[in-house]
């Protein structure tokens, strides 16, 4: 069993590399699944067994990228949360830059928002108003990031904070 799990994670992960090596040469609308096979080592079938689309391989990357940063992070006390929160995130997207930049560069930064507004409706109440907070908040996230990384990933305004966004994470059960 370990060495089918291992061969598994094999395949996923020459997925994604040999993904990212075809992106940094051409437009991913260029790209096609036998090519991306041939360069992964894989058969077909075994991105089709893993995978819906080639932008999926994007989304489970930037997924296990932030899901281990998130895991982490969401265990700090409030004031920490709160203190932190903001420099982290940025932090988080600057080590995983070359996959921020390369779906910028693809034209493909609804990944990247859409992942956001899931990460902050996971832990929805069901509620109309907190479906409408979570919302918000998630839309101000991504318009803050997405801006952040259109101006280069560079330093973000020290006079910024997110205090009173992060409260409302607080109110609505996501921070502890």
């Amino acid at each position: 069993m370990a060495k089918v799990n291992e061969a598994h994670i094999m395949v996923l992960e020459s997925l994604t590399e040999a993904l990212m090596r075809l992106m940094r040469q051409k437009p991913l609308r260029e790209i096609n699944i036998s090519e991306l096979c041939e360069k992964a080592g894989v058969s077909r079938v075994s991105f089709y067994r893993n995978y819906a689309s080639m932008e999926d391989i994007l989304v489970k990357h930037l997924i296990s990228c932030t899901d281990e940063w998130w895991e982490h992070f969401s265990q700090k006390n409030a004031d920490a949360f709160y203190r932190d929160f903001w420099p982290s995130l940025l932090e988080q997207y600057q080590r995983n830059d070359e996959l921020i930049r390369l779906i910028y560069d693809n034209g493909v930064s609804h990944i990247l928002m859409d992942h956001i507004y899931t990460c902050v409706s996971r832990e929805a109440d069901g509620s109309e108003r907190d479906a409408y907070v979570r919302s918000a908040l998630a839309g101000t996230l991504f318009g803050l990031v997405n801006e952040w990384i259109r101006r280069g990933m560079g330093e973000f305004p020290a006079d910024f904070h997110l205090v009173d966004l992060l409260r409302t994470l607080q109110e609505r059960g996501v921070a502890k």
